[in-house]
């Protein structure tokens, strides 16, 4: 094992529970030469079991990537375990004299600044923010990686401790962060990403196209549209998904970089063009669409389309993302946006009869059911008399399973 040479580190010092904590601030440089994978630093093989999840490599990747491409990059902070050693603390005592802040300084904030020494024989690993370590060191390797040596990076340093109470610790902390840490959602993702293209792109439908603005596409918390809701024509996370899909029918990895961003106003122009194109033919081929997108919200004319006997296709969120997806199955085969809408607005549209019944719809209970989105997507290419997606998916055999032993009057 590589000793470091020693270092002073500029920190706070604080308490929380039982925990006394550092919270400083290393250089990448410094991160990727002394923050070490569990499994480099013990002989254990079970150890990284039990403080860390198993790196996955696509994510690594994804945060080193967005480290060399976003000039406004950042990060919350990572937690660093120590062992086989601890960082000497080296209290700076600040009186009321230093600063001119006209009220008493109370002890706990005069003695919480300092320096800590890393003296180079501790091993030291992440507890939270394995992915972001690893990530920083192969931004480091990539070409123009260099650049970023320098910047940093803020962490905070616990104690670990190797015998049996110390693990123990160790694993309820590792815990902890990661049950009461709540993901962002979804919705807030659409909301507030400027990274991601179709996030902004939706956004822009929100605010600049006429019938989608946040009166008929709200934010809530699910793709899901509430049962009391009247008035909406879909749910803003469901627009997100169907922007995702027709901004790029093909998908794969081109995709996923316009998720991670940085975003580029020319791509946002050209999406939200080819999305306004399809909100168009929507419009042209389904009466039903344009007359909620020209009323008024308190008119509540989406009732007329959604309700609890079913209603239209494209009033339930799951089944208007599924006829996007048939959407981008033409537009693979040379339909223009039109075109593909136009082709396949020739199939039945409600839901609470075949062949939607079973499928999307469930008649006993009158409520939706949310899946089966390869059999929807290639019941509207059958019934549009076009080639399935893929040829091979049997499609009768789906839809038998689906329906169950209910009676229906279509057979594919």
């Amino acid at each position: 094992m590589i000793t470091q040479e020693a270092c002073l580190l500029p920190a706070i010092r604080a308490r929380m529970g039982n925990w006394w904590y550092y919270i400083t601030t290393m250089t990448f440089k410094e991160v990727a030469e002394r923050v070490k994978r569990v499994r480099d630093i013990h002989e254990s093989k079970s150890l990284k079991t039990w403080i860390q999840r198993e790196l996955k490599e696509g994510r690594t990747r994804e945060i080193a990537e967005y480290l060399n491409s976003q000039p406004q990059r950042f990060f919350n902070a990572v937690v660093l375990g120590l062992f086989q050693g601890t960082p000497d603390w080296y209290p700076i005592s600040v009186s009321t004299g230093h600063v001119e802040t006209g009220v008493e300084l109370e002890e706990r904030v005069r003695s919480a600044f300092g320096l800590i020494k890393l003296t180079g024989h501790e091993q030291i690993f992440a507890i939270d923010g394995q992915h972001r370590v690893e990530g920083i060191k192969m931004a480091l390797g990539l070409d123009g990686g260099s650049k970023l040596a320098g910047e940093e990076l803020t962490v905070i340093f616990v104690a670990h401790n190797t015998d049996e109470l110390g693990r123990q610790r160790t694993r309820r902390l590792f815990t902890t962060l990661n049950k009461y840490a709540k993901p962002v959602s979804e919705g807030e993702i659409v909301a507030l990403s400027e990274d991601d293209t179709f996030a902004i792109v939706t956004r822009k439908l929100v605010d600049e196209y006429p019938g989608l603005n946040s009166e008929f596409v709200p934010l809530y918390k699910t793709a899901n549209i509430p049962a009391q809701d009247k008035r909406s024509l879909t749910s803003l996370i469901s627009l997100y998904r169907l922007v995702r899909v027709i901004s790029v029918p093909y998908g794969g990895r081109a995709s996923s970089r316009l998720v991670k961003g940085p975003s580029d106003p020319t791509t946002i122009s050209e999406f939200y063009i080819q999305v306004t194109e399809f909100w168009e033919a929507i419009k042209a081929c389904f009466g039903q669409v344009a007359e909620v997108c020209d009323s008024r919200p308190e008119a509540e004319i989406a009732a007329k389309y959604r309700h609890r006997n079913g209603g239209h296709f494209l009033f339930r969120p799951f089944c208007l993302v599924a006829f996007a997806r048939a959407v981008s199955v033409l537009m693979r085969r040379g339909f223009s946006v039109a075109e593909a809408v136009k082709t396949l607005a020739t199939a039945p549209f409600e839901i609470s009869e075949d062949p939607w019944r079973h499928v999307v719809w469930n008649p006993t209970k009158c409520n939706m059911i949310n899946k089966n989105e390869p059999l929807v997507r290639n019941l509207l290419l059958h019934l549009a008399k076009q080639a399935l997606a893929p040829k091979d998916f049997d499609l009768k055999a789906e839809y038998a399973n689906a329906v169950g032993e209910a009676q229906t009057s279509f057979h594919p």
